[in-house]
């Protein structure tokens, strides 16, 4: 298995309980990500898995919900239940697509205190990049 972030793009906002980046969502992200790079072999490319997890490694330890498919991972921390994936897509979409619309008030209530997406490299970006 190659190395996930020589396979995928990271990107991930500031944790508002750590004030950086929560390492417990990264962790979650490569593993999936590493995870999904082993299942390409044995699944369609329209594969995808979703769910509902816990983060350790911060004293917070928060509720997590994940979705991940070939084409993305996203981890979303510190969401209710009840909140709609929906709108955490959203959400990630206005936070990564200048051209996406502003968030309604309704849902700007229930975005995440932090996510993490990971997306695969494209083909020539993943040529340049030499392991260590």
């Amino acid at each position: 298995m190659e190395n996930p972030e020589q396979t995928h793009d990271f990107v991930a906002t500031t944790c508002m309980h750590l004030g950086r980046p929560c390492p417990a969502a990264e962790r979650m992200l490569r593993a999936l990500a590493g995870a999904l790079d082993r299942a390409r072999a044995v699944t369609r490319d329209d594969f995808e898995i979703s769910g509902d997890s816990q983060l350790d490694g911060c004293e917070k330890a928060c509720p997590a919900r994940f979705a991940a498919s070939h084409d993305r991972i996203r981890v979303f921390c510190d969401v209710s239940a009840t909140t709609e994936t929906e709108t955490l897509d959203r959400f990630a979409d206005a936070m990564l697509s200048p051209d996406m619309a502003d968030l309604s008030a309704r849902s700007a209530a229930e975005v995440p205190r932090a996510f993490g997406e990971a997306r695969p490299l494209s083909l020539t970006r993943a040529e340049t990049i030499v392991p260590m």
